[in-house]
């Protein structure tokens, strides 16, 4: 039971630390009056977990660097998808925009 307490319960304090930065960086970048009202509806306080600590998901650091890196390459094969499909609708003449 302590060990459920510890784990899963009490707020660690590198949890709290992350969760203070974050949130100063969020509401300074919200006062900022260089931005736009639409950067300003962009911006999110997860933006600003640069160590991945206030994600809701129990993974390891490493589970949660693969899982970053099968997203990014699943995001690249759908850009090169893309890509190729661009292609080929340009060769084969269907996009000559009136020519």
């Amino acid at each position: 039971m302590l060990m459920i307490y510890d784990a899963y319960i009490e707020p660690s304090g590198i949890y709290v630390d992350m969760l203070f930065h974050a949130h100063n960086s969020y509401i300074t970048s919200i006062n900022n009056p260089n931005l736009t009202s639409e950067s300003r509806k962009n911006i999110t306080v997860m933006d600003f977990d640069f160590l991945d600590i206030l994600s809701t998901e129990n993974l390891s650091t490493l589970e949660k660097a693969e899982k970053r890196e099968a997203e990014n390459q699943e995001k690249q094969a759908n850009n090169i998808k893309a890509l190729g499909e661009y292609i080929k609708r340009k060769a084969s003449g269907k996009n000559k925009n009136g020519k």
